[in-house]
């Protein structure tokens, strides 16, 4: 590539990008608490960002942009409903309350870590309302809820700062596969319309090509999986199992251990998606699967074990 051309990648990105993630600035920025030993970092204000509440449901046919085929969504079956939420349609409104009957939940995208997510928004028997806060906690999105003035994490939904600091909201866990599996598995699935479009936009497919690690100029020295290797994860506490799904349906059954609880990972054909569940089989209880990128997996756990083992070992 000539130093033109270099050029003019270079500016493109800058361009594209959204000024979220770029670094200047970001080490001046107002730190709302420090969590772990890492700040955070409150990028801009809510206003910035767009959340959504109770988003108008409708069959695929229906929808103002369908997602296409090969699309990535998070699919959930809850309270009697079937919704399919378009990653492309989380990455411009990255936090949606939704509900039905008497569930209510929240889901929460982060595409500077790839983190997609789903919470129960119940908390001691009281419904939070969430927002995206303009905060970022190790590079990935922190969520606000209105009631108690909280902040939590989307990627292990821990509470930061806040009233509520140290609680943990509750995973509901969705399959992370894509639109035409969902709609095969589930021919009545609703979407959330919007009225934007459900494709990944040009910035995070640009953002996702680069080097860069989201917007603090931290790098992980763990090595065992490109930084930006999007893998799947179950967790328990500070402890993370990270996994790829194309091992799991090539491999079969993957059965661990997680802070001392039996697991078992499975691939769902009709579904497309990993699911993971507790085992014995007459205690089964299924577990929230969570896409995460790399380098944000060993920033936000402890201890990450991988299946399978990769050949790269960490950085000492």
């Amino acid at each position: 590539m000539t130093r033109a051309r270099s050029a003019g990648v270079l500016l493109l990105l800058a361009l594209a990008l959204p000024s979220a993630c770029r670094t200047s600035g970001y080490r001046t920025k107002p730190r709302i608490a420090v969590v772990d030993g890492d700040p955070v970092v409150q990028m801009a204000s809510p206003a910035t960002f767009r959340s959504a509440a109770d988003p108008r449901r409708v069959s695929a046919a229906e929808h103002s942009h369908p997602p296409g085929g090969k699309a990535r969504l998070l699919g959930l079956e809850i309270a009697g409903v079937v919704v399919g939420y378009p990653i492309g349609l989380l990455d411009r409104a990255e936090v949606i309350d939704d509900q039905a009957a008497d569930r209510a939940w929240v889901v929460a995208r982060c595409a500077l870590t790839h983190v997609a997510a789903v919470f129960d928004r119940s908390v001691d028997g009281r419904k939070l309302t969430f927002e995206n806060s303009g905060a970022l906690w190790r590079d990935t999105l922190v969520l606000k809820d209105r009631e108690t003035g909280t902040y939590w994490s989307a990627a292990t939904g821990l509470g930061l700062a806040g009233p509520l600091a140290g609680r943990r909201l509750d995973a509901i866990p969705a399959a992370y596969t894509d639109a035409a599996a969902w709609r095969r598995a589930f021919p009545e699935s609703l979407y959330p319309d919007l009225g934007l479009p459900t494709s990944v936009p040009l910035s995070m497919r640009i953002y996702g090509a680069s080097p860069w690690q989201g917007v603090s100029g931290q790098k992980t020295s763990d090595r065992r999986h490109p930084a930006k290797k999007e893998l799947l994860s179950v967790a328990a506490g500070d402890e993370a199992l990270a996994f790829n799904p194309e091992e799991v349906r090539r491999r079969g059954p993957v059965h661990a251990t997680l802070r001392g609880r039996s697991i078992s990972i499975e691939w769902d054909p009709a579904r497309r998606a990993v699911r993971a569940w507790t085992t014995p089989p007459e205690k089964r209880r299924e577990l929230a699967v969570v896409p995460m990128y790399w380098f944000a997996l060993v920033r936000h756990f402890a201890v990450v074990r991988t299946f399978p083992a990769p050949e790269r070992t960490p950085e000492k």
